[in-house]
């Protein structure tokens, strides 16, 4: 039997490399985060002192940060953090330092950087046809589109090593779209692209899902998002990763590009809606022959084709009393259903919050110009687009208005008794609904009756199984139309 391996000896050339290695990871680590603010000097000494290693590892991890961009070394004057724009921006540390301090921001650039190359990589292996890359490719996209469908996926042990296998087949079907291209440089590029796929994919499962209670989650803030990952991969993504090796094999440089573009904007909220985009997708299908799909594979492959672009999707109100998570909840449910979130609370007059701030419930006349409000941003969602928005919606009258701008609303009733409530509430910081007011809302909470479009969840539940809850029945009302 083997165990962990040991710790190496110390003054050993492995334990000195070791800890030079804390040092650069360390030190890497605060300039980045401007813990070291740029033009900063550093010298041997003070690293040393610091870091409470020896002048010689100093020296090394001062040396290797300097190859990196990220110091200006000179002899007898030490070293100076450098600007941002001298770093090496794809140098793998660097990419690990700046997802683990600014996820969001190195995301969007990473993100950007793969929509530049990927479709354009598409369109190069499409012309160059490599029977060997054509094999690779086709192989990849059956094998996630496999694994994506495993009724153990999403389980939260029993799923962990098919959620690595999909990662890994993931990442090697991006690696073989770049080495596909036969540019050199694209293939220099496929460490940056591997390392966005994989951090998007375990910032999210983390190797499983947690049950744990709600908890606040990033708010969906416009196309310009990266999304979250869903709990289990989207269909559209692993049909349009199949579309796009298919492409290829069939030597369709126009029709992968667009794949390759689409199955990028299917990860930024709303961006698959872009008419652009849709055209562009649309004219590789004119091309396509689905009959070069496996047969096993050309149904559904046709189906995922069609629902994109005459899919509607109605928009999903998510209500309840204060306390009892809506705003955590929709965030949660637009990020994977990826659709835009609107907080129902910013639609308030200033009248309504002053209200509310001084302790007055609202009445039906104070709500009206609120939920005139509400209603108009449903309105505007377009068919397609899809939203997610949050409101009281407490008696049947408030959601009969809604249901006039848009009578495919569908509503999550978030359930909770009132003491849960009332103490949630009352640990909310800078909020402008007061604990006094939560019994006014049970007072006039309607719940909703059998002929209402909608579902009632146990606010208490993980937010996670919440949103899995609502994921099942919005798919089975979408397949029954």
């Amino acid at each position: 039997m083997t165990g962990p391996e040991a710790d190496p000896p110390e003054g050993t050339e492995d334990a000195l490399r070791g800890s030079t290695a804390r040092v650069v990871e360390q030190l890497g680590c605060q300039i980045v985060e401007g813990g070291k603010p740029r033009d900063h000097h550093l010298t041997v000494d003070a690293v040393t002192q610091e870091f409470e290693v020896t002048r010689p590892m100093a020296r090394e991890a001062l040396q290797s940060l300097h190859q990196k961009g990220l110091v200006n070394l000179q002899p007898r004057i030490g070293a100076t953090v450098q600007a941002l724009e001298r770093w090496d921006l794809l140098d793998p540390d660097v990419i690990a330092w700046r997802l683990e301090v600014a996820p969001d921001s190195q995301m969007r650039s990473l993100t950007e950087l793969r929509e530049v190359i990927e479709p354009r990589a598409a369109r190069l292996a499409a012309e160059s046809r490599s029977a060997e890359i054509c094999h690779d490719l086709t192989s990849h996209a059956r094998t996630l589109l496999a694994l994506s469908q495993d009724p153990d996926f999403a389980q939260p042990r029993e799923g962990a090593a098919i959620r690595q296998r999909f990662r890994d087949v993931d990442a090697a079907f991006h690696r073989t779209l770049l080495a596909g291209s036969r540019n050199e440089l694209f293939v220099r590029l496929s460490y940056p692209v591997v390392m966005a796929l994989n951090h998007r994919i375990d910032r999210n499962w983390a190797g499983a899902l947690q049950e744990a209670m709600i908890t606040p989650t990033r708010a969906v803030a416009g196309t310009d998002t990266v999304q979250s990952y869903p709990t289990r991969p989207e269909p559209i993504a692993m049909w349009l990763h199949m579309g796009l090796a298919y492409a290829i094999d069939q030597g369709l440089a126009t029709a992968a590009e667009a794949f390759a573009e689409a199955l990028l904007a299917e990860i930024r909220s709303g961006r698959l809606h872009d008419p652009g985009v849709r055209d562009r997708l649309r004219a590789g299908l004119d091309r396509f022959n689905t009959n070069g799909l496996p047969p096993a594979h050309r149904a559904g492959f046709q189906k995922a084709m069609s629902g994109l672009f005459h899919a509607r999707r109605a928009p999903v109100v998510v209500m309840g009393v204060s306390g009892c998570g809506k705003s955590t909840v929709g965030r949660y449910l637009a990020d994977s259903l990826r659709v835009p979130f609107e907080e129902g609370d910013s639609f308030h007059p200033r009248r309504n919050v002053r209200s509310m701030e001084n302790r007055t419930p609202l009445d039906d006349r104070s709500r009206s110009p609120w939920l005139a409000a509400l209603a108009g941003r449903m309105r505007a969602a377009g068919a397609e687009e899809g939203l997610v928005i949050t409101c009281s919606a407490l008696r049947r009258i408030y959601r009969e208005l809604l249901r006039v701008a848009r009578p495919d609303a569908f509503f999550v009733h978030l359930t909770i008794d009132r003491e849960t409530a009332t103490t949630r509430v009352e640990s909310r910081k800078s909020h402008f609904m007061p604990a006094a007011l939560v019994s006014s809302q049970f007072e006039d909470l309607e719940p909703l009756e059998d002929d209402e479009a909608g579902m009632t969840v146990d606010a208490t539940l993980p937010v996670e199984r919440i949103v899995a809850e609502v994921q099942t029945v919005l798919a089975r009302r979408t397949r029954g139309r």
